[in-house]
């Protein structure tokens, strides 16, 4: 006869996973930064995402956006030609290579990011305002070197 085992198998605890933790806190902030974007600039997330990489770092291409922001290739294409329709950015082929286009923000999508950014750094603000500055600036160090650090998916 079988005897049943009574111990306890682990357990993961959530409140006590960091990563699960900054799983949740990202999710806050991007909700947060969505709520905002959408009432400014009538733009979801990705959208938002997308122009800001272009903001960023003007000439991007499609393929720069996918490797700096977390999305993937179809919602970076979704979220450009949204971007391109409203007239917020503007595509130039590559003299380089006429398969890729770079990206750059119209004047129109200057205004509209120029004036929404406050507001999304002060969704950052609210979240920053809990720690100081050396802690800021020993989190943005250690979230850094995790990133580095950590292999990308295949």
């Amino acid at each position: 006869m079988d005897t049943l085992d009574t111990a306890t198998p682990p357990v993961l605890k959530l409140d006590e996973y960091w990563p699960y933790q900054m799983v949740v806190l990202a999710d806050r902030i991007s909700r947060s930064t969505a709520a905002v974007v959408k009432e400014r600039a009538d733009l979801n997330l990705s959208q938002w995402r997308v122009l800001a990489a272009i903001a960023e770092q003007p000439g991007r291409t499609a393929v720069d956006v996918v490797k700096v922001t977390p999305m993937d290739k179809g919602i970076v294409s979704r979220g450009t030609k949204a971007l391109l329709d409203a007239g917020l950015v503007r595509r130039e082929a590559s003299q380089a290579d006429g398969r890729v286009s770079h990206l750059y923000l119209t004047g129109k999508g200057e205004g509209l990011y120029g004036e929404v950014l406050p507001h999304v750094e002060a969704v950052a603000g609210q979240a920053q305002a809990t720690l100081g500055a050396e802690e800021r600036t020993a989190l943005l160090a250690t979230l850094q070197r995790l990133k580095a650090d950590w292999p990308e998916p295949q």
